[in-house]
Formats: structure tokens, sequence, C-alpha cells
């Protein structure tokens, strides 16, 4: 199964599914997870309208801003029927205290957390959220998320972009830790450079000190839109033929991993 576990649902949703569904036949891609970052038409009302129209195709994480909103709103998620949760642009940083309920009550019901890490987009025009800070989106945060919250599985998007050493780092040494390579990551930095980040792949002594191979750690992702989905598909390849890496890593990074994630490898 090859698992998309990176893509936004758009405001024209609607028009937009069918041919992301028959764009993804043509590309080997079984399901899309599919997120919002609460943006107004696009937002976990219309995402909800969405899932129950492609269930077969679509796993949906819902949008909660960490900072301004607590448990409660991961109840809603899951009583919605939601498979995860999305977080972006918190007003404070991820491993805030007051965060903390918030990822007690994902790892209790078993709902995964796709992190926006990094670099994000400035503010248009008329857009709400302005209190937005990349400092509060470092890969170190999820450091101490991971360790209070073993059982929770949390997926740093784009390698942490721009801080990439933390995010290898992290992968390396927490085995609920995962990243997508997605963003602008593999455009700016050339596949020798990821293999260089994740070097304990080569390294006996300190290779599984997280009891998981880094190949076991990264997750396939494209968070473009549909006619960009076969320029990442290329760059992953790239990569994979960098290294060298067998069909077993290749097809736990493609679809594997993730579905052992979100349920869906029995």
């Amino acid at each position: 199964m090859v698992i998309d576990i990176h893509h936004h649902l758009p405001r024209d949703w609607q028009e937009y599914l069918p041919r992301l569904r028959d764009r993804c036949a043509e590309l080997g891609i079984d399901r899309v997870v599919l997120c919002t970052s609460g943006v107004p038409g696009a937002d976990n009302l219309q995402l909800h309208e969405a899932l129950q129209e492609h269930r077969d195709f679509m796993l949906a994480l819902g949008y909660v801003r960490i900072g301004e909103e607590g448990p409660g709103a991961v109840d809603r998620l899951y009583a919605m029927g939601f498979h995860g949760v999305k977080v972006i642009r918190p007003t404070v940083d991820y491993d805030d205290d007051c965060a903390m309920p918030v990822y007690e009550r994902c790892a209790l019901l078993n709902m995964p957390i796709l992190f926006h890490l990094g670099i994000v987009a400035a503010s248009r025009k008329g857009d709400p959220l302005r209190d937005v800070s990349i400092d509060r989106m470092r890969p170190a945060h999820l450091d101490r998320i991971a360790r209070k919250f073993p059982t929770l599985s949390l997926i740093g998007a784009h390698l942490g972009n721009p801080w990439y050493d933390e995010a290898g780092e992290l992968a390396r040494m927490h085995p609920n830790v995962y990243f997508d390579l997605t963003g602008s990551t593999m455009k700016k930095k050339p596949p020798a450079f990821l293999d260089e980040l994740l070097w304990w792949a080569r390294n006996e002594q300190y290779g599984l000190m997280g009891d998981k191979h880094p190949y076991q750690k990264i997750v396939f992702g494209t968070d473009v839109s549909i006619e960009l989905m076969d320029d990442v598909l290329a760059d992953y390849q790239r990569f994979f033929d960098h290294v060298e890496m067998s069909p077993e890593h290749r097809a736990l990074i493609m679809g594997d991993t993730a579905a052992e994630i979100f349920g869906l490898s029995d």
C-alpha cells in the first residue's frame, strides 16, 4: 500500500477530490491523508464532509490550534471519525505545559499527530493568524512530547526545515517520532545530504539507538498540488537510488510505516 501522508484539503474540494483520486490511481498511490490548517472554506467541517464521501480513499487529520484549544477539541475530532490531528501556527511552543493535555488525549485515543515544523508562509492580508513564530515549531519541541507520551505517534513535516539536524537526531532517539520529506527540503538539499543526516543507517554502534532503522522513520508525503505529485515521487526515487535502498525499506517509506501508524496494517 502506498500512502501519501501529507496532503491539504483545498477550498474547492468537491471538484478537487475526484481529480486527486484519478491522479493517485495513475501514480500508484492507494490512500491519501488529508489535513486542514483551519482556513475558512477548508476547515474541520469541510474535511469531515469530504471524509464521508471518500472514506475508502482518504484519511483525515483535524486541525487543533495549540495554545488556544484543549483536549475537548481532540474529543470532538475523534467523535467525528477523524484518524488523527494536524497542528500548525501554535500560539505557544509545541511543548508548552498548556499543550500537554492535548497530547495526552491524543495518546489515549490513539490519534497520531502531524506537526508542521519550521518555516511557514507569511500571513496574507486579512489573515487573522498573525501571531506566528517558526521558533515555536522547531523539531526540538517534539523531544519532550515524545518522552512524555511514548505510545503517541508524532510525524514531523518537512524534516524540520531548516533545523534538519534536530529532526535527524530526534528520529534516531525516539521510536515514536517520524518525518516526511515534503516542502522544499528535497529541492534545496541533495540526496547525499539526506544520506549524511541519516548517518546512523550505517553505524553499528548507534544504528538502533531508538530501536528502529532510520528508513523506518521516514514517511512519504507530497504536500503539493495534483500537478506536482509526480515531481515529488521522483525526488523520493532519487534518494532511494542514491543510497541503494532495499525494496523492503522503500516499501516502508512509501506506505508500510504509515499503514502501521494509522492501524491499516491488519
